[in-house]
């Protein structure tokens, strides 16, 4: 992935990072409001030096053996020494927020206490200060006092007189060394003093509320940024024109723009009713791509379809019927879509109730006599040039009543069933009223004759089919159709349901003439439109 791939995908994906910053900052800001408040005091105390034997400074066995401090800060008596000084019961809860540290220079002990004002910190800092004090001198006083028992003792054996003179004065030696011991002892207190005392802290731990929203922040956009790039990657919707290139080597005819009116409903045939849009300029692009490859037909049997259901083959077929029929050609637009016919309700025409093509496949299934259908071409009025540009900017009207079918139920003439749209040039065949069995309609011997026909009455026939993957009614129609046109959406059509669609048209020979990309969100023709149209 390129760097401009990756910036296209993450503006693609924006509403996913957009929430995902959202979310974190509101989770950061929640807690910056829902955190207990926690303060810190911190006490400093400095152990004294071990003293050794000889008062000059010789070295030697040590005299006084002082235990670890971190340990000795972490012994039921400091821990229990210090909540009396409190007055507080629960042992456990005040040591669970107290830790200490030494420094291996200075070997100072560094206590830190918390609590959940600055007061509490600063009294159980200074607490247990003075609990790990008084422990440090009661180890001092137990070995002066395990001296004292030393020197009793002695003196208890030279006073009974049992010993002789050489082991007297053997004890005498003893005794005074010991009691040089205990000066020396004494002497070096006190093993522990407080450096500094315990502090007043004037703000809470912890990271601050501008601090956690900045890691929400940070937090969001990693987050969203991650969870937009993995969907990319399993998501196969088609989103731009190199996607198509990777599934099928067929060409792109057209790309036409995404339009909020179009998608909406409020625009339905945008070559009369926004001319001027981007949506118009690119169906004249598909008519114009699809007359250079039909320039040497006679008479063109255009079918439209797309892979799935909603990528707007009905609204392409409409308008590009439309597009060729403002261009001074005869075009017929029909409706074969029997499962979901919706050509008649773009060009404002009765919804449903109008004979239409099945009607006729049936007819001439039934009675396939060639004097029923016409025996020579429509007539093409001569190409007048204000003729033409008066109808292509004439006011979408709506639709005439239908031509008188007759009463025969055995009616085979296509001619006698084709409706007028109100836009010169352009007839609609309706679906029409038997519906039912399509695949079988379109495969049936009553096709062939409506399909000869056709040529007869127009310039160009556009065909609205269904949706090629659902139903194989397209790929039925297509083998006698001049070429296929595939409308893929943007955005919506996967990429394994076009290549299926390419693949399962070219399995029945059918001729796919290219594609026509719709809701395109950037279009080839958008930076052409500001200056087009300029007024």
């Amino acid at each position: 992935m390129t760097f401009r791939e990756l910036l296209s995908t993450l503006w693609r994906r924006k509403l996913i990072i957009v929430v995902s910053v959202v979310v974190c900052v509101a989770a950061a800001f929640a807690y910056s409001k829902l955190r207990t408040q926690q303060y810190q005091s911190t006490v400093v105390i400095q152990i004294a030096s071990t003293a050794s034997t000889g008062g000059s400074g010789t070295s030697g066995t040590p005299l006084v053996t002082l235990p670890d401090p971190v340990q000795t800060l972490g012994s039921t008596a400091v821990e229990q020494g210090a909540a009396k000084l409190l007055n507080d019961r629960d042992v456990s809860a005040v040591a669970n927020s107290v830790t200490g540290t030494v420094d291996p220079t200075t070997g100072a002990l560094t206590i830190q206490a918390t609590g959940s004002t600055p007061e509490r910190a600063q009294a159980v800092a200074s607490a247990y200060a003075t609990a790990f004090d008084n422990d440090i001198s009661s180890v001092v006083d137990a070995q002066v006092t395990k001296i004292q028992d030393n020197v009793n003792s002695l003196d208890g054996k030279i006073a009974s007189g049992a010993f002789s003179q050489a082991e007297n004065t053997a004890f005498t030696q003893t005794v005074e060394a010991l009691l040089t011991q205990e000066d020396t002892i004494t002497s070096g207190a006190p093993y522990s003093s407080i450096q500094v005392q315990a502090t007043l802290p004037t703000s809470p731990t912890g990271l601050s509320k501008g601090k956690l929203i900045g890691i929400g922040l940070i937090a969001g956009l990693l987050v969203g940024i991650g969870i937009a790039l993995i969907r990319e990657q399993f998501d196969s919707r088609l989103r731009t024109t190199p996607d198509i290139a990777s599934v099928t080597s067929a060409p792109i005819l057209a790309e036409i723009p995404h339009d909020g009116e179009v998608r909406s409903g409020k625009v339905a045939i945008a070559l009369v009713q926004a001319p001027q849009s981007q949506v118009a300029e690119s169906i004249r692009e598909l008519r114009t791509s699809l007359r250079v490859i039909f320039e040497d037909t006679p008479c063109p049997l255009i079918v439209v379809t797309s892979p799935e259901p909603g990528d707007g083959k009905t609204f392409v077929a409409a308008n590009l019927a439309t597009a060729w029929a403002m261009s001074g050609s005869k075009v017929i637009a029909v409706s074969a879509d029997f499962r979901r016919p919706r050509l008649e309700e773009i060009f404002g025409l009765q919804a449903t109730g109008l004979p239409g093509l099945a009607d006729l496949i049936r007819a001439n299934w039934k009675n396939p006599d060639p004097a029923a259908r016409p025996s020579a071409p429509r007539e093409v009025p001569a190409d007048d040039a204000v003729e033409v540009e008066r109808t292509r900017n004439a006011a979408f009207q709506g639709a005439g009543p239908p031509r008188e079918a007759g009463n025969d139920p055995e009616q085979t003439s296509v001619k006698s069933l084709l409706v007028e749209t109100g836009i010169w040039g352009l007839q609609v065949l309706p679906a029409g009223t038997q519906l039912d069995s399509p695949s079988e309609l379109f495969g049936s011997p009553g096709m062939q004759p409506v399909l000869d026909q056709l040529p007869l009455l127009a310039d160009v026939v556009v065909f609205d089919t269904p949706p090629v993957l659902p139903v194989p009614d397209t790929a039925i129609l297509g083998r006698m159709a001049s070429g296929l046109v595939v409308v893929a959406s943007e955005g919506r059509t996967d990429r394994h349901d076009l290549e299926r669609t390419v693949n399962r048209l070219a399995a029945t020979q059918c001729r796919v003439l290219g594609l026509a990309l719709n809701r395109v969100r950037k279009a080839s023709t958008d930076s052409y439109q500001s200056y087009a149209f300029k007024q």
